[in-house]
């Protein structure tokens, strides 16, 4: 591991808004001003919402090129997408991401004899849903293993991690955990979540205190990737770039330091989702996949 250092993690850096969260911002703070428990009930909803963008010519061209697989959640199908055969490597997309995003890792993955499974998690690209969270997703995981047989690693990308750890501190059984640009902490996240939309403190507290009564008290730290890894005895790679404007690099790092063992590997140039089709990353990844 490289750049060990003990400073707080970066906040995320600031950009100018687009129309649309410029709005939202307006309204939260206006409704926030009559009722600060309805903008937080409302804050609270708009937490679990994923949003779904379109897909790409190039993740078009990588999933028509895999094998469709039928698998089921809750009584309704997930997308799922598989190239190759031999052991499973699961590829877990993160938040409004799509499973395709990871599509890049399928050539590598297939030519050293695995059988890379691609899929879009509840309420996100083609699956079904209009919110979720991190206990349906670990399901979704779940159902998406059983149906392919044996695993033998998990991919994670960004929030993704968070549910790949989840999922094997959960029963998942797995050989290797790979972490690409992962946070670290869900208090991080929710920052971040109310940074963007400048959500004023005091519907922060209802926030909390809504999410704490679904999840327990200890949510914060029961979500967390860096305390995840600590339980881990899996061997890990985190891959982390430090251009990365989404989430800082120093976030992989901790994530890397709590997790036994891991190797931390740091990039530059290649940002939050580049990482994601980088020869040199996916060559790295790969042999440590392949890795006896």
């Amino acid at each position: 591991m490289s750049n060990k250092n003990n400073n707080p993690l970066p906040t995320t850096p600031t950009w100018p808004a687009p129309l649309a969260v410029r709005a939202l911002r307006a309204a939260i703070r206006l409704l926030a001003a009559i009722s600060p428990a309805l903008a937080g009930a409302w804050v609270y909803r708009l937490w679990f919402r994923a949003r779904r963008h379109p897909e790409p010519s190039q993740e078009k061209a990588w999933r028509e090129t895999a094998q469709a697989l039928a698998v089921s959640h809750r009584g309704r199908p997930l997308a799922v997408h598989a190239w190759g055969a031999g052991p499973a490597v699961l590829l877990v997309h993160g938040w409004n991401g799509r499973g395709a995003q990871l599509g890049a890792f399928a050539a590598p993955l297939t030519s050293a004899g695995f059988r890379a499974v691609a899929f879009d998690t509840p309420a996100h690209g083609r699956s079904p849903g209009q919110a979720t969270d991190i206990p349906e997703i670990n399901e979704a995981i779940q159902a998406v293993a059983a149906a392919c047989g044996p695993v033998h690693a998990v991919i994670g990308h960004s929030f993704g991690v968070a549910c790949a750890l989840y999922a094997v501190r959960h029963g998942l059984k797995v050989e290797r955990l790979v972490a690409i640009a992962p946070p670290a902490r869900m208090l991080g996240l929710a920052q971040k979540f109310f940074d963007v939309l400048a959500v004023p403190t005091a519907v922060q507290a209802v926030f909390q205190r809504k999410l704490e009564a679904r999840f327990g008290a200890d949510v914060w730290q029961r979500f967390s990737p860096e305390t995840l890894a600590r339980q881990l005895d899996v061997p890990g790679l985190i891959v982390h770039d430090r251009d990365d404007s989404d989430m800082p690099w120093q976030e992989g790092e901790a994530v890397a330091r709590a997790w036994p063992g891991a190797q931390f590997v740091r990039t530059t140039g290649l940002g939050h989702r580049r990482i994601l089709r980088d020869p040199e990353v996916l060559a790295r990844v790969t042999a440590f996949i392949a890795a006896e």
